[in-house]
């Protein structure tokens, strides 16, 4: 397996990781926090699974 995109790995890793120490911060401040903290862990998680959704969707045609 060719890795796609090798460059994007740790930019997204870091986006991940600053949405966990963000969303940790927030889970502390109260019932409306704790939701926005949530939408933050998937919001910023997102670039990560997009990046490993392309290592198995190459242009082989994977999902084709």
């Amino acid at each position: 397996m060719n890795i796609v995109m090798p460059w994007f790995f740790p930019v997204a890793t870091l986006v991940a990781w600053l949405g966990v120490r963000t969303a940790r911060d927030l889970r502390s401040e109260g019932g409306a926090a704790r939701t926005n903290a949530l939408w933050l862990l998937l919001l910023m998680a997102l670039p990560l699974l997009f990046w490993l959704i392309a290592q198995f969707a190459t242009t082989s045609g994977a999902f084709a």
